[in-house]
């Protein structure tokens, strides 16, 4: 019998990274379907995907701030290889997609509720007409937070059954702000960006501290331990210069929060079995908030946390032995579902 969800697996290692790129996810990346959407606003949203005749389950990827498709090309051919096929859209704002600014490097959005309208007229125009069987989602960081809604938020009922499952890798339901609790730092954050509403030109620029994008050295970051996959998706920003992105606006940082707030009352009507899967070393978004969300799940809901010892933010671009855990804690979650549903059967 054909297994519902096949297992994911490990195509290269770290050692092999820079070869496998040039080998495999360049050609790869060159041959998916690539396409654009007129988004809210005539925003224009590009997207990719391969659709695998063969497939009875697609994967769509939600991708996290400053991200962009081809970031995603390891994992996208892993699940290619697996059985699968696979969707994964620009967010307005960044990648390829339009940019929102007169200057393309602040992170900026009117409102949170529009990167929602995108992903599901996405869903609505170019993943549904696939005609596949099942549908998983998978988020990372703000792509959580944007696909969270939609799974939880009434306005977009009709998709809170239409994926079988969710993974949320390092979800953004609330921003790592060290010593600080996370409630009290967004209250000081908020307070600080309505002082600048007077000011517009203030509100589309950097948050202090932030800046445009800067090429940092593997020591120090906050996003992997794996130095080939950091590399990796430094290679991506350098090759083309105009996927890259600054940092946060005030005004992205209200909506942020705002969303963060607003999923925060609407966890309780979740009915997709969800897997949260977080770094013990995150320093970009806060694992006590992701607990307290998952904690609020309905709790019949199928659902699992777990916790990558060591990992920092980027999950999916950890170390070998951090990475293929991962992996295996989707492929673990997945076959509990399939086994229920069996049972159920």
């Amino acid at each position: 019998m054909t297994q519902a969800f096949p297992d994911i697996q490990q195509l290269a290692t770290e050692t092999d990274l820079s070869e496998h790129w040039q080998s495999r996810l360049l050609p790869f990346w060159q041959q998916l379907q690539h396409g654009v959407l007129s988004g809210s606003g005539d925003v224009p949203l590009a997207y990719s995907y391969h659709r695998n005749p063969a497939a009875s389950t697609a994967w769509v990827i939600s991708s996290g701030r400053i991200e962009t498709a081809i970031k995603y090309s390891e994992l996208m051919l892993e699940l290619v290889n697996a059985g699968y096929s696979v969707y994964i859209i620009d967010h307005r704002g960044q990648g390829r997609s339009g940019r929102l600014l007169a200057d393309p490097q602040p992170g900026y959005v009117e409102s949170f509720a529009h990167y929602q309208q995108d992903l599901a007229q996405f869903l609505q125009q170019i993943v549904e007409p696939g005609g596949h069987q099942r549908h998983l989602l998978l988020g990372h960081s703000m792509g959580c937070a944007i696909a969270a809604g939609l799974l939880t938020a009434e306005p977009w009922q009709r998709w809170w059954r239409f994926f079988d499952a969710a993974v949320f890798c390092s979800p953004m339901l609330g921003i790592h702000s060290g010593p600080v609790p996370t409630r009290v730092a967004e209250g000081l954050a908020l307070a600080y960006c309505r002082k600048l509403r007077a000011e517009p030109a203030a509100q589309a620029g950097y948050f202090p501290g932030q800046q445009a994008y800067q090429a940092k050295p593997f020591a120090g970051n906050d996003l992997t331990s794996s130095p080939a996959r950091y590399q990796a998706l430094r290679d991506c920003y350098q090759r083309e210069p105009e996927l890259q992105l600054g940092g946060v606006s005030c005004q992205w940082l209200v909506q942020a929060i705002l969303a963060m707030r607003q999923l925060r009352r609407d966890v309780v009507h979740c009915q997709t079995p969800l897997l949260l899967l977080q770094g013990s070393a995150d320093k970009v978004v806060a694992n006590g908030a992701q607990r307290q969300w998952f904690d609020a799940l309905p709790a019949a809901l199928p659902k699992a946390l777990y916790s990558l010892n060591g990992g920092r933010h980027e999950l999916l671009m950890e170390q070998d032995a951090i990475r293929q855990q991962v992996l295996a804690a989707i492929n673990q979650f997945l076959q509990q579902l399939s086994h229920g549903s069996e049972r159920a059967l």
